[in-house]
C-alpha cells in the first residue's frame, strides 16, 4: 500500500544522481570544473561523456542482441547531439528516433542515419518529401490521413515506406502534447485500408509511454500501452496477414529492460536517458550504465540569503514517471529535492552540495537559486547540476562533448548550440563541413 514513505525517496532521484556521478564517474566532474575554469566552456552548458555514452551504449546493445531486441536511439535528452549519436550507432543502435521534423534535418544534415520518424510528433505534409529522402526504416502514421498523405508523397518517389501504426486501448496512458493514433476496436480495419494505399505497408505497431519506473516494485515494469501494442500487432498478423517485424515499445529503455521487453512481446526499445545513466533505475540501483552528463554554470551573484548562478538550461525537475502499488500515475512536481555543487576543484565542489530551487513553470530561468548558508563563493565558480531525466532540447544551453575521461586524459570536442550547430566558444558558426570531418575521426 502507497505510503509517504514510499514516496519519500524518489523525491530525492536528483540528489542520487549527484551521489552515484561522484562515486561512479568523479572524472567527468573534474573535467566539467576544470574546463569550466579554463574557460574552455561557458555556463549554461550541459557536458556530455563520450566514453560513458559509449560504455552504457555497448552495455544496452549487448543485452538487446541477448534477448533479440533492436534499438533506435533517442537523441532530444541530450541535446540531439551529433557526436553521441554517431558514437552511440558505431556500438551497435540502429539509428536515430527523430521525434521530430526538426530532429531528423538537424542530424541528417551530418549524415547521421535516421531509423524512426513520426513518433509522438507527425510529419509536416511540406517535409515528408525531404524526410523520405533519409529512408527511415519506420514511420509512424496516427491516421487514414496521415497515412494517405505519406502514400502520396512515397509513390512520386517511387519507393515504399515502411509504417507503424498506434493502436489506442481504453486503459493506456497517453500525455496530452502526445496523443494520437487508432482506437483500438478501429484498427484492423484502417490498416486494411491503409495497405490498399500504394507506396505504404503497416509492418507494426508502437505506442509511448510503454514502461514506467514502479516505485511499488522499485523496478521498471510494462503498463497497458505495452500490452495494446502487442495485442493490435497479434492481430494484424493473424486477421490481415500482415509480416509484423515490430513492436516498438519506448520509454526507460535501458540494459536491465531488454529482458523485459522480449518476455512480454516487444522487439524494438528506444533508449534515451538509459544511454546517459540517468533513468530512475539506474540511479536508485547500480546499473551497468554510468552517469554520463552534468549541467555546468557559475556563480553570478549573492542577494540576502540566496546565490544566484547563471541559468537557461533548466527544463525539468527530474524523476519522471511511475506507477503507485494500486495503480494510479504519479508524476513529478518541482518539489523534487535538488542539489548543486559549487567550487573551483573537484574536491571543493564535492564537499559543498548546497540546496537548490526548481524555478517551477518560469520558463526564463535567468538565474537558478541556491541556498549557501553561512559559506561565501566568489562570482565564477563553477556550478555542477546533475538531473535524472534530462531533456536538454527544450532549453537554451549549450552541450559540448568531452573525450578521454576513462583515460584520465579529457579533451573538449566541440560545442553546440541550441540548433545543434558546432561553434566556438564565442558562439561563431563552424559549418557543417566541419562537424563531418570531427565525425570520421571518431
Amino acid at each position: 500500500m502507497y505510503t509517504s514513505d514510499t514516496y519519500s525517496p524518489y523525491r530525492e532521484v536528483n540528489l542520487r544522481y549527484i551521489d552515484s556521478l561522484i562515486k561512479r564517474n568523479p572524472g567527468l566532474v573534474d573535467a566539467a570544473i576544470r574546463m569550466h575554469q579554463a574557460g574552455e566552456i561557458p555556463p549554461n552548458t550541459y557536458l556530455l561523456d563520450l566514453d560513458a555514452h559509449r560504455k552504457n551504449a555497448r552495455a544496452i546493445v549487448s543485452e538487446a542482441r541477448k534477448n533479440k531486441v533492436s534499438n533506435y536511439f533517442m537523441s532530444k535528452q541530450i541535446g540531439r547531439n551529433p557526436i553521441i549519436c554517431h558514437a552511440v550507432i558505431q556500438e551497435g543502435m540502429d539509428g536515430i528516433v527523430a521525434v521530430e521534423a526538426q530532429e531528423a534535418k538537424s542530424l541528417h544534415r551530418y549524415g547521421i542515419r535516421i531509423g524512426h520518424v513520426g513518433h509522438l510528433v507527425q510529419s509536416p505534409v511540406h517535409d515528408i518529401d525531404y524526410i523520405l529522402s533519409m529512408r527511415p526504416e519506420v514511420w509512424t502514421v496516427y491516421s487514414l490521413e496521415n497515412a494517405k498523405v505519406v502514400s502520396d508523397r512515397a509513390r512520386k518517389t517511387n519507393r515504399t515506406q515502411n509504417l507503424l501504426v498506434q493502436p489506442i486501448g481504453k486503459d493506456d496512458l497517453f500525455f496530452d502534447t502526445m496523443t494520437g493514433g487508432i482506437p483500438e476496436e478501429k484498427l484492423v480495419d484502417a490498416v486494411r485500408r491503409i495497405n490498399d494505399f500504394p507506396n505504404v505497408r503497416v509492418v507494426g505497431t508502437t505506442s509511448f509511454p510503454c514502461m514506467m519506473y514502479d516505485v511499488g516494485l522499485k523496478r521498471v515494469r510494462p503498463i497497458s500501452n505495452f500490452h495494446t501494442a502487442v495485442r493490435a500487432a497479434k492481430r494484424l498478423q493473424s486477421e490481415l496477414g500482415i509480416e509484423i517485424t515490430q513492436v516498438n515499445v519506448p520509454a526507460h529503455s535501458h540494459a536491465s529492460t531488454m529482458k523485459i521487453i522480449a518476455e512480454n512481446g516487444g522487439t524494438h526499445g528506444e533508449p534515451g536517458t538509459g544511454v546517459s545513466g540517468a533513468s530512475p533505475w539506474q540511479i536508485f540501483e547500480e546499473q551497468p550504465e554510468i552517469p554520463a552528463f552534468v549541467y555546468v554554470t557559475e556563480v553570478s551573484h549573492r542577494l540576502g540569503d540566496k546565490l544566484y548562478v547563471h541559468g537557461g538550461g533548466m527544463d525539468f525537475p527530474g524523476g519522471g514517471y511511475g506507477i503507485f502499488p494500486d495503480g494510479s500515475v504519479w508524476n513529478t512536481g518541482t518539489d523534487i529535492q535538488m542539489q548543486a555543487m559549487v567550487g573551483s576543484s573537484l574536491s571543493g565542489a564535492s564537499s559543498n552540495r548546497l540546496k537548490a530551487k526548481h524555478p517551477g513553470q518560469d520558463p526564463f530561468n535567468y538565474n537558478l537559486t541556491l541556498f549557501p548558508g553561512e559559506h561565501e563563493f566568489p562570482v565564477g565558480d563553477t556550478v555542477v547540476y546533475g538531473f535524472s531525466l534530462p531533456q536538454v532540447f527544450t532549453t537554451r544551453a549549450w552541450h559540448a562533448v568531452v573525450n578521454g575521461i576513462e583515460d584520465n586524459n579529457p579533451v573538449l570536442l566541440g560545442i553546440f548550440d541550441q540548433a545543434n550547430n558546432l561553434v566556438d566558444k564565442n558562439g561563431h558558426l563552424l559549418g557543417e563541413k566541419a562537424v563531418v570531418e570531427l565525425l570520421s575521426k571518431i
